[in-house]
């Protein structure tokens, strides 16, 4: 009986312990992303939303140095592959659009978001098998 109580308990603890794991939305090019939306009653009161996250290697999960994120007509990103941009809640649904020399670019869904949204959207994206240069014949 000792027993059987010691495995419920370290079971639960294993259980209460899980972090939680976001699943990879695949996109049409090798690559996807994560999405998760939090609430802020601050950028509610601000009529603002905000959007924030990393882009990655899919293969060795590191950050892409300078890599940047189109959202309408504007990008953005830092030196070590972060984004963040704070903006109003569109009436229509933009796509995000993560950008790497070398790689092929991950698109989202268009997304429409509501006063108050805290996003973060990590991105997972592949290597271009195409040559930058193609000096064939030259």
């Amino acid at each position: 009986m000792k027993n059987l109580l010691f495995y419920l308990l370290i079971s639960a603890l294993f259980v209460s312990c899980k972090t939680e794991q976001l699943a990879l939305t695949p996109t049409y090019n090798k690559g996807g992303y994560t999405f998760k939306v939090y609430k802020s009653k601050y950028l509610a009161a601000q009529d603002s939303i905000y959007i924030g996250g990393s882009v990655y290697d899919i293969v060795t999960k590191e950050l892409l140095e300078g890599a940047v994120v189109n959202y309408g007509c504007n990008y953005y990103g830092d030196q070590l592959g972060n984004y963040s941009l704070i903006t109003r809640p569109y009436s229509i649904g933009y796509p995000l659009v993560s950008r790497y020399v070398g790689y092929l670019n991950v698109e989202t869904t268009p997304v429409i978001f509501q006063a108050g949204d805290s996003v973060r959207i990590d991105f997972y994206i592949a290597q271009d098998e195409r040559p930058l240069i193609h000096c064939d014949g030259y």
